[in-house]
């Protein structure tokens, strides 16, 4: 059995479970965690076994973003226990170039939610903020606790929004809430984000991720025997997403970091940080 640092992994009838598992960081992620993600990903879509894949996590956060504190070796050195998957991962970068490494990985890391070829599911419980909130528009069907809510407030870190969603916020929940997610950083509820049509369900229960997981399932097993649910659903995502557009979101991600990485050149980021830790102490922009 693969085992991992930053994610746990469990398959369990043809539902595949990746549970982000740095709650001491609020599951902030770092380029370890990307690789395993890509690496768990990659392992979902070549098992025929897998039906589709639920995004969840341990702690009191779904996702607080990129880690700002990321070790950037982790992008191209293996570690130990590291599986062979995820060796591959981190192999496609040199220690030559340590930052151009963990844009690259930061990079194929939304490559992976793009090109990802089975439904996505996802239960989000507490804070999903910056890409916390961006990848979750990936998802097909998104569950979410009480106390769930969505943040995106790359203006206070001084970067631009990223995961397509510059494109893919206003189709999800509308273009005049997700222009104030990504103008004004506002907070969005899990109500909110229910009444936008972004969430399906919000979920009140003491084991929320079970809870998640036991209504994935009743759905999945509706979609014909087990053996054919993997090529089913597979083939069905490929006509809600096909090649074309996610040619064209992959295109517009690439635009997007573009964008960060000219304002991280021409030193806005940094002013940005300084301004706010100035002005509005305490008000942990740096953390994404």
């Amino acid at each position: 059995m693969t085992t991992y640092r930053t994610i746990d992994v469990a398959v369990r009838d043809g539902l595949c479970i990746v549970t982000q598992n740095r709650p001491e960081r609020l599951n902030a992620r770092n380029s370890q965690m990307y690789a395993e993600i890509i690496a768990a990903l990659e392992a979902a879509s070549a098992d025929d076994a897998v039906a589709a894949v639920l995004l969840a996590s341990r702690g009191r956060a779904f996702c607080a973003g990129m880690d700002f504190r990321n070790e950037h070796e982790h992008a191209y050195t293996a570690l130990p226990g590291d599986s062979e998957r995820v060796r591959r991962v981190k192999a496609q970068w040199s220690a030559d170039d340590p930052i151009g490494a963990v844009v690259g990985l930061a990079g194929r890391f939304v490559a992976a939610f793009v090109e990802f070829d089975k439904p996505l599911f996802a239960a989000v419980q507490g804070g999903a903020i910056g890409e916390g909130f961006t990848s979750l528009l990936h998802c097909d069907v998104v569950y979410a606790s009480p106390d769930a809510y969505f943040w995106a407030p790359f203006a206070r870190a001084g970067v631009a929004p990223e995961f397509c969603s510059t494109v893919l916020a206003p189709r999800r929940l509308g273009a005049t809430l997700a222009h104030a997610a990504l103008y004004l950083a506002r907070r969005i509820s899990a109500e909110e984000a229910r009444d936008a049509g972004f969430v399906l369900e919000i979920v009140a229960a003491d084991d929320f991720a079970g809870a998640v997981e036991a209504r994935v399932q009743e759905g999945l097993a509706l979609a014909g025997p087990p053996e054919l649910r993997g090529p089913t659903l597979r083939s069905y995502r490929a006509l809600v997403r096909p090649q074309e557009e996610r040619k064209a979101l992959l295109a517009q991600a690439d635009r997007e970091f573009a964008l960060v990485r000219a304002r991280v050149d021409r030193g806005e980021t940094e002013r940005v940080r300084a301004y706010y830790a100035a002005h509005l102490p305490g008000t942990g922009a740096a953390r994404e």
